[in-house]
């Protein structure tokens, strides 16, 4: 303090000192508390952390990823601030049920050898999985090849739902070649002559094991993918389970669907397969929280 300074001036300046220091307390803390009411940023790691992973599944037709890129770019473009992980590791030739041509290069891989790693390494929340045109290996319909493709399906739902991932199965798409007309058949003489055909087949696949296969289907293999696909819609509703019907709309344009190569789907033709699946993801997406 200075020497001389009157005593009624210090009084003052130490007033202006306390008021001085009790309003800057009170604007930091008011600085904090409207800090605390700001929204905190995510980093990437926490939003990588809350985005869905979806794992595709499937043969070649999903290897080759034309549905799944646009599937991925719709949900993507619905969800910017988080968008979902999109793991596309379809493989050709694979099955769901083990089966193989005799003449195959190679015997077909089975999802189920490897299924266990794909789920430990991705840790997905949805699994996208669309078997069933190999499945049948292009020979006419038995009950033994058929009752493979189901175990098939049935241990793939089992593995999905043993680590908490939801499942959506796609229905297998058409074999884009119906076979010889039947002239003139109502469905029930259609329906007989298609049986009769489908037994008359076994008799050779039974004689000639490198009578069918992806070389030489038989030639109503497109019936046998329809009973398939309707065992696979009646899985739809179990627990953590959808199916999603891609045969129907595809079969509505099937001269769009596929060009020269009947197993494989044109661009048009993964095009309905994506809308098929967007079409219905609402309803999944929703079932799914409510569950």
């Amino acid at each position: 303090m200075p020497l001389g300074m009157p005593f009624r001036v210090m009084s003052f300046m130490k007033h202006i000192f306390f008021v001085s220091v009790i309003g800057l307390s009170a604007i930091g803390l008011g600085l904090e508390f409207l800090r605390a009411e700001e929204p905190v940023a995510q980093t990437p790691a926490a939003q990588a952390s809350t985005a869905p992973v979806f794992l595709f599944l499937g043969d070649s037709i999903t290897r080759a990823g034309g549905y799944v890129g646009q599937i991925g770019a719709e949900l993507t473009k619905q969800n910017p601030a988080t968008p979902p992980q999109f793991i596309n590791h379809g493989r050709n030739s694979e099955t769901a049920s083990d089966l193989s041509e005799a003449y195959h290069p190679g015997r077909r891989p089975c999802v189920l050898a490897r299924l266990d790693a794909e789920l430990a390494e991705a840790k997905p929340n949805w699994v996208v999985a669309c078997y069933g045109i190999n499945d049948g290996i292009y020979h006419p319909f038995n009950e033994k090849r058929f009752a493979a493709y189901q175990a098939g399906i049935e241990a793939l739902i089992k593995k999905v739902q043993a680590t908490g991932a939801s499942l959506i199965l796609l229905t297998p798409p058409p074999y884009a070649h119906s076979g010889p007309v039947l002239e003139g058949a109502n469905e029930a003489a259609r329906e007989e002559l298609i049986n009769n055909a489908n037994a008359a087949a076994e008799v050779e696949a039974e004689k000639d094991p490198n009578k069918f296969g992806y070389k030489t289907p038989y030639p109503y293999y497109d019936e046998v993918l329809a009973r398939y696909a309707k065992w696979l819609l009646t899985l739809n509703g179990r627990d953590k389970v959808w199916v999603i019907d891609v045969r129907t709309p595809m079969l509505a344009r099937v001269k769009e669907t596929h060009g020269r190569d009947p197993i494989h789907p044109s661009s048009i033709g993964h095009s309905i397969m994506a809308e098929a699946f967007l079409q219905q993801w609402p309803t999944i997406k929703a079932q799914s929280k409510a569950k």
